[in-house]
């Protein structure tokens, strides 16, 4: 267990608001919390706090036409998070051993910071990547407002990439949720010594929330009404890096041998009016779309769900995954980076052909119609390999890592 007696001063700073229901700042907020219960200070610089006296928010709402375009424009006539970011650390950064930012948060050297500390570069998802999968989508048919919208949205997306990979080269340390990003790190910008992978996890009252859910179904009664009235779940945004391209396809093949199953997509943050539009389908009675929910809310509407299906294809961990197995529910997803850390230690073949929505399909109608037994067996297996992913145990290894690093910083500026 980590020392309480050398607490650490942390700055944890991030270009979004600090809220538990947004995966990318969840994951320092709850990490945060860990360490403050561990005696470590910590404190957060995030969206809010860097344009709390600044009209930025209200600009980007105005409810126009032009409003995607007065967003695409921002950069030109305000403030970057990043230059606020610089402001704060040479003001007070010394008040700080670490900072804990966000790819791309300091695109500047520690000497133009004026900070001696430890420098942590964080990636929850690594940008490149992510833009990578998004300019090779192919576009619908554009308006020539949607036009240059695209042409603005690639170019910010190129100063982005360069501010993100020069915030890795400047970084002590950098801290990937899984083994791709680190290899890509390594081959692309030759940082690999620095770079270090640790996954992503539940708090001990989460995990315990969705494992009672899964500990009262697994009563045998309970769990043949699973198997008895069969519910798919889909837990994320809606849109094409989450498959919203290959549901069509699925539900489709789905429907076709069980036409009695529901289906509920949770968090899509589109409305369902948009959803069916895309989806195109002949007949959606069996499905229900929920935009938004509280993260508090979820154990509860997962309660009948029998399998979850994740075609994501690209990721940097996937709460979505995590949570469905801490509830015991089995759950399949394209065989990517991310999904393979939680999904091969419960049965490797929940992974499926990336782009394949068809051996997905084909998976999940194996689930759907295994016996009780079978299905005890996995709901079990996905509970004890959740319940790996802790962050009192993630929290303590990124902090020994980081003391440790910290030291040698200390070491080298007394000689």
């Amino acid at each position: 267990m980590i020392n309480p007696a050398q607490p650490l001063r942390i700055l944890v700073m991030l270009h979004v608001p600090l809220d538990r229901n947004f995966g990318g700042s969840r994951v320092q907020l709850e990490l945060a919390e860990v360490w403050r219960s561990w005696g470590h200070e910590v404190e957060y610089f995030d969206l809010n706090r860097a344009f709390r006296d600044s009209t930025q928010n209200v600009i980007d709402s105005r409810p126009d036409r032009f409003g995607l375009l007065k967003a695409l424009l921002a950069p030109f006539w305000r403030p970057s998070f990043a230059s606020k970011a610089r402001e704060f650390i040479r003001a007070e950064g010394d008040r700080f051993d670490v900072i804990d930012a966000h790819q791309g948060n300091l695109p500047f050297s520690k000497a133009d910071l004026g900070y001696r500390g430890l420098l942590v570069v964080r990636s929850v998802g690594l940008y490149p990547l992510y833009v990578a999968f998004d300019h090779g989508v192919k576009p619908a048919q554009l308006t020539w407002r949607g036009w240059l919208a695209r042409q603005l949205l690639q170019w910010r997306d190129r100063q982005e990439i360069r501010h993100c990979l020069t915030s890795f080269r400047h970084a002590d340390l950098i801290n990937l949720p899984n083994p791709a990003e680190a290899a890509y790190l390594a081959q692309t910008l030759g940082v690999g010594a620095k770079c270090r992978v640790f996954p992503f996890g539940l708090a001990p009252e989460r995990r315990q929330a969705l494992a009672t859910i899964g500990a009262k179904d697994f009563s045998p009664l309970h769990l043949q009404s699973r198997l008895e009235n069969p519910q798919l779940t889909f837990i994320g945004t809606w849109c094409v890096r989450k498959g919203s391209q290959d549901w069509r396809s699925l539900l489709l093949q789905l429907w076709a041998t069980l036409p009695d199953l529901q289906v509920q997509f949770l968090g899509t943050r589109s409305p369902e009016s948009v959803i069916l539009r895309e989806l195109a389908l002949p007949n959606t009675k069996n499905l229900t779309i929920i935009p938004d929910y509280r993260s508090e809310d979820l154990p509860a509407l997962l309660i009948e769900t029998t399998v979850g299906a994740f075609p994501s294809y690209i990721e940097g961990f996937g709460f979505a995954i995590l949570e469905k197995l801490a509830a015991g529910i089995p759950t399949v997803a394209y065989n990517i980076p991310g999904p393979q850390t939680m999904l091969t230690p419960v049965d490797p073949t929940l992974l499926t052909p990336i782009g394949d929505p068809e051996a997905m399909a084909d998976k999940l109608l194996e689930l759907l119609t295994f016996s009780l037994e079978d299905y005890q067996t996995l709901a079990h297996r996905c509970q004890t390999v959740a319940a790996q992913f802790c962050w009192q145990q993630i929290a303590q290894e990124t902090m020994e890592a980081y003391q440790v690093a910290h030291a040698q910083l200390r070491e080298i500026g007394k000689s």
